[in-house]
């Protein structure tokens, strides 16, 4: 018996023990619109103080950038009261003190996860550069990689951006292997290629389709509620309690499988830290004082969960072969529901509720319009669960490659306005040269047929010469803006 106990004990010790860890998170959740071509949001408050309260279960600090309109804050209070407005002042300022802070939890060996949340628009500079909407300002991919990614000192980085053309603020645009490229900006572009960040993990809306970005049955940007419904539990597949990128990736995958329509369907792009892709995002045993709803195989199906303040929590739809355990945000009471019952889930003195105990009772709404009917057919249509994670796992589809496939830039670029700039000097130049050039050569044949004292023909002969030199003079400058103009507009293409 002491053999066996011995033999034992020592498999416990070799079994590997996740380190002490301690998570971080900036969230960024912008409705307003710098651009005069997209209409303000209404509903990234709402997913800024969503993401606080879902971070807000396992991580050591949060710090939220948003301004929360009247029913928002009424909604959540604390987020309210801690939100500060997302200038880019303050967006830096934040990712100071989050970073002093996480600095000295590695001084104390303390393994350290960065969250950096944004929602809101995103939009293409005039250089082709991806850029979110602040408050006051943008928030440009340089930016992402010099003040988030570069600067973050922590063990693993979570990035997640919900905003159009986001795929564009950690992909690079043109890289080239044309020579005529200076080594300083080769230099510049690998300090902000993704790859040499391999601590760093990504979760991307690619949508180019602004009127796909919010829905106003969840209240919510589309794709931050389907992050959040895969962070609670939805996507934990093989019931560990830890949800992985792959996990993730997969759920997305299954939440949108169904719409057919290519201009209101997500494709989300994810790609998990190199240095250890099977990172989780969420880890259920790094949760103190929340509780759970357990659902069981037998009640296989597609569900949502809302909260006593009418706020859809998560959705999901699970498996013939599946059970799923959803971590909630502390309220007194949830609402387990499908498109015809629901079942009202008590959690003042429980730490985990079987769904399949309680009582169910008819539940009967009615959505409007053909965007309503779609996404409530659509939306969550494929069940999630093993089998579709398998299938998945052996043939995923393939993430955005190129640029060009995710959003193109605009043609006016600002290289290509200095181009027609060089161009109109030098149509300038040429015809200011014409001008100098027939004054010369009037001035030419009126001293061939001059008769007059020679100071007066050598005034006229100087003043020939003089308007010749000037024309030639134009002529010269007008070509070299030509070849400028030529150099600078190819040189605009990636």
């Amino acid at each position: 018996m002491s053999v066996l106990f011995a033999a034992l004990s020592g498999a416990i010790a070799a079994l590997p023990v996740e380190p002490p860890q301690e998570a971080f998170a900036v969230i960024v959740a912008s409705n307003e619109s710098l651009d005069d071509t997209l209409p303000d949001l209404s509903y990234a408050d709402d997913d800024g103080a969503r993401y606080h309260e879902l971070l807000s279960l396992f991580a050591t600090h949060v710090e939220v950038m948003s301004v929360l309109d009247s029913s928002t804050q009424r909604l959540h209070p604390r987020t309210a009261a801690v939100a500060r407005v997302p200038t880019k002042r303050a967006v830096l300022d934040a990712l100071g003190r989050t970073f002093e802070r996480i600095t000295e939890a590695n001084r104390r060996g303390v393994r350290t996860a960065f969250y950096f949340v944004y929602v809101g628009h995103g939009s293409i500079d005039a250089d082709g550069e991806g850029t979110m909407h602040l408050f006051d300002d943008r928030f440009s991919r340089s930016d992402l990689f010099q003040e988030v990614i570069a600067r973050s000192p922590a063990t693993v980085n979570h990035v997640v951006i919900d905003a159009c053309n986001a795929y564009l603020l950690v992909a690079k645009r043109g890289a080239s292997d044309d020579a005529a490229v200076s080594r300083a900006v080769e230099r510049f572009l690998d300090r902000e290629d993704l790859s040499r960040y391999p601590n760093t993990g990504v979760l991307l809306s690619t949508s180019k389709a602004t009127e796909v970005h919010e829905w106003g049955r969840f209240s919510a940007g589309i794709f931050s509620h389907e992050i959040r419904s895969a962070l609670a539990g939805g996507a934990d597949v093989d019931e560990d309690g830890k949800v992985t990128y792959e996990e993730v990736r997969a759920f997305l995958s299954a939440a949108n499988g169904r719409i057919a329509d290519p201009a209101v369907r997500l494709e989300p792009f994810v790609a998990p830290p190199r240095v250890r892709i099977a990172e989780p995002l969420f880890d259920r045993s790094r949760v103190s004082a929340a509780p759970a709803v357990f659902v069981p195989r037998t009640m296989a199906g597609r569900y949502f969960l809302e909260d006593a303040r009418g706020v859809r929590f998560a959705d999901f739809h699970m498996g013939a072969d599946d059970a799923v355990t959803m971590t909630l945000v502390p309220q007194p009471v949830y609402f387990l529901k499908s498109e015809q019952s629901e079942r009202m889930i008590p959690l003042d003195a429980v730490a985990m509720v079987d769904a399949s105990t309680l009582e169910q009772r008819p539940l009967d709404f009615v959505g409007r319009g053909a965007e309503e009917l779609s996404f409530r057919r659509d939306l969550f249509g494929i069940p999630f669960g093993r089998a579709f994670f398998e299938g998945f796992r052996a043939n995923p589809p393939p993430q955005p490659a190129t640029l060009a496939a995710v959003a193109e830039p605009p043609f006016f670029t600002t290289s290509r306005v200095v181009a027609l700039g060089l161009v109109g000097g030098a149509v300038a130049a040429g015809i200011t040269g014409a001008i100098f050039g027939a004054k010369s050569s009037d001035a030419a044949e009126d001293f061939r047929t001059f008769v007059g004292s020679a100071d007066e023909a050598a005034a006229l002969a100087a003043s020939s010469r003089r308007d010749a030199r000037a024309a030639n003079a134009l002529y010269a400058i007008g070509g070299g803006l030509v070849v400028s103009a030529v150099v600078t507009y190819l040189l605009s293409f990636p």
